[in-house]
């Protein structure tokens, strides 16, 4: 006889089946999820994004730089990026190491490796313990020039500052070789620079006339082409600080030939009517009204400043140049008859910087210059900086004026003997919008040791104009014992 089957043991064989279902269920999900993950993109440094990479190694030094190269093939060609070797910047001792590699020879190697990739070069060179020194980079100046030029480089933007080849340590026959390299090189390859600065290198007059002789005659054949050439080019100290480069016919010749300039920087010794003149012709020649925006102006009283310089002559250039701001730097010329001469009325003037460099005399006075010839720019200066020794007078009251005439002036920056009151009424003003000052740098002149006094009343002033210096105000003011 057959008996049915236990309902509960049926129930336990369906369960068990079910189990099992799911687990086989289980372990598909696993084996899916491994494929998954199988699937996604492993992180780590070695899968690290190609731009990603170079964002890193932009960041390293040169013998890291190495180190990640031999890491792997991927990391190798990575960093023979174009982009992580378009900048450098080489700054040359003037002393000769024996415990390291020279920078002299580590810029050759660089050039020879990666010149075809530069394209933003600065060299700047410490002033030359000796004629051995000297020599020793004239020499790696002019390898490291001709390895530019065979590796094809597009160098766009070059600056070789402060090399001082006036000094005693530079022999006369390694000058002239040093300066017939660079112009070697600006010749030939100059028609593709953009800036360039030869600040401070301090030339001869026919060596300087030579340097730039090279670079106008590479620009010129950009011209021809209508191409865009060097827009923005710094002489200041240029030439050797004594040379009064005005009498020059030369030097306002040459400079007409720069037709595409935007930013002109030179000091006041090179100035004249004549070179005026050629800037405002060659503004003219390329047509569309002009292209030089900022004419940088740098005079200092060691330099010859006594030559006449009429104001048609910076009418024109103006109307020639609508955009026209002038910047003028003048060091420790104090007295107003010379500064009157400098600083003429039909100037654009957006920027004018006057200080006395800690220089000081019992009948000179700042009075003169801020109550006659500032206030001839009340129009159009807009940033004015000022460092005075004035310990024997109050100059408060004048500059104050000054600050409400000048309509557009934003930016003001004194270092001088002034009242903390001055500051307040200062601050009063803005408030008032009486004045339109964005930027107030005030360094107070004391004669005494401990300024607490002075620090406490400065602390003051800045908690009753808080609001306002801290939403709309670029400020500085503190107390400086001049002694």
């Amino acid at each position: 006889m057959d008996y049915p089957e236990d309902p509960g043991e049926q129930l336990s064989e369906n369960k068990n089946e079910e189990e099992g279902e799911d687990k086989g269920i289980e372990i598909m999900d696993e084996e899916e999820g491994e494929v998954e993950e199988d699937k996604k993109p492993k992180l780590g440094w070695a899968n690290l994004p190609d731009v990603c990479l170079r964002q890193v190694f932009w960041w390293l030094r040169d013998r890291d730089r190495v180190k990640a190269a031999l890491v792997c093939r991927h990391w190798h060609h990575v960093m023979r990026s174009p982009s992580l070797w378009r900048v450098r910047n080489f700054n040359f001792s003037g002393r000769i190491s024996r415990t390291r590699r020279s920078a002299l020879e580590t810029a050759v190697c660089y050039a020879k490796t990666y010149g075809a990739y530069l394209e933003d070069l600065e060299i700047r060179f410490s002033h030359p313990l000796n004629s051995l020194v000297a020599r020793r980079f004239q020499q790696t100046l002019r390898t490291f020039l001709a390895a530019l030029r065979k590796t094809g480089g597009q160098l766009r933007r070059l600056t070789v500052n402060h090399m001082a080849l006036d000094r005693a340590a530079w022999c006369r026959s390694v000058r002239n070789s040093l300066v017939r390299s660079l112009a070697f090189y600006l010749r030939r390859e100059g028609s593709r620079l953009g800036y360039l600065s030869l600040r401070g290198a301090r030339l001869n007059l026919p060596q300087g006339l030579e340097v730039l002789e090279a670079v106008a005659a590479a620009q010129q054949h950009i011209h021809l082409g209508r191409r865009p050439g060097i827009t923005h080019l710094n002489l200041e100290d240029f030439f050797s600080q004594p040379l009064a480069v005005f009498v020059s016919p030369a030097f306002p010749q040459v400079m007409n030939r720069f037709q595409g300039l935007c930013t002109l920087t030179l000091n006041y010794s090179c100035l004249s009517d004549e070179l005026l003149a050629a800037l405002s012709a060659a503004c003219r020649s390329l047509g569309g009204g002009g292209s030089l925006q900022t004419f940088t102006v740098r005079c200092h009283i060691h330099e010859p400043h006594i030559q006449v310089v009429w104001g048609d002559a910076w009418s024109h250039l103006a109307q020639h140049c609508p955009d026209l701001r002038v910047q003028i730097t003048v060091e420790r010329i104090l007295d107003v008859d010379k500064l009157g001469r400098i600083l003429l009325r039909e100037i654009p003037l957006r920027l004018l910087s006057l200080t006395s460099c800690y220089f000081s005399e019992q009948d000179w006075s700042a009075k003169p210059a801020l109550t006659s010839l500032v206030p001839c720019y009340r129009s159009c200066l807009q940033k004015l900086t000022l460092d005075l020794n004035n310990s024997h007078e109050s100059v408060d009251e004048e500059l104050l004026e000054v600050v409400l005439l000048c309509n557009r002036l934003v930016y003001l920056k004194v270092w001088a003997f002034l009242d903390i009151s001055f500051l307040d009424r200062l601050l009063q003003k803005r408030l008032e919008k009486k004045i339109i000052l964005r930027t107030i740098k005030v360094r107070i002149y004391t004669n005494k040791y401990e300024t607490q006094d002075e620090d406490g009343q400065l602390e003051e002033v800045y908690s009753r104009y808080r609001q306002l210096i801290n939403s709309e105000l670029h400020y500085l003011a503190i107390s400086y014992p001049m002694l």
